[in-house]
């Protein structure tokens, strides 16, 4: 099943990067394993409430239990999450990550090390909820970024957590 996986994110990337190619995927069928929408729905919405979860351990806004408090500490062990404005989870448990503006501030190493946190995160809720294998978490999660409207950079298909950004 993972090669069915990197193929379709192969041929996504392609279709993203090289337009002029997207004629190629009308004679490919990719059978992928994927989920209802309804299930996507809710992955989304677990998704949603880690990264909410973890931005307010970093702004201390939540307490070590993850009870909303006045007074709190931030955790900086949670500053990744603060460059995060949001995830979208799709029907094969790829990734689109959606950074604020703070990513700007980065060097590309910090900006590698922000991701691989990210990463980590998105693994632990699709592992947690039963959405992936611990078998499958071993690899990663497949990973696009994106700036605004614009992709930025994307996991490598030879090793998920590695990232190739789109630099001038």
């Amino acid at each position: 099943m993972r090669k069915v996986i990197k193929y379709t994110a192969l041929m996504t990337l392609g279709l993203t990067i090289a337009p002029a190619y997207s004629s190629l995927s009308e004679n490919y069928t990719i059978s992928a394993s994927s989920i209802s929408k309804k299930k996507l729905k809710k992955v989304n919405k677990e998704m949603k409430a880690y990264l909410q979860e973890d931005q307010g351990f970093a702004e201390g806004t939540l307490d070590e239990n993850g009870n909303p408090t006045d007074n709190g500490t931030p955790n900086p062990e949670f500053d990744y999450a603060t460059y995060v404005k949001k995830i979208k989870i799709n029907e094969t448990m790829q990734a689109k990550v959606y950074y604020n503006s703070k990513i700007t501030d980065l060097t590309v190493d910090e900006l590698d090390e922000v991701s691989s946190k990210v990463q980590g995160m998105i693994t632990a809720c699709l592992v947690e909820n039963k959405y992936i294998s611990d078998e499958q978490a071993v690899d990663g999660t497949f990973l696009t970024f994106y700036y605004g409207k614009n992709a930025i950079g994307h996991s490598k298909l030879t090793n998920y957590k590695e990232f190739k950004w789109y630099t001038k």
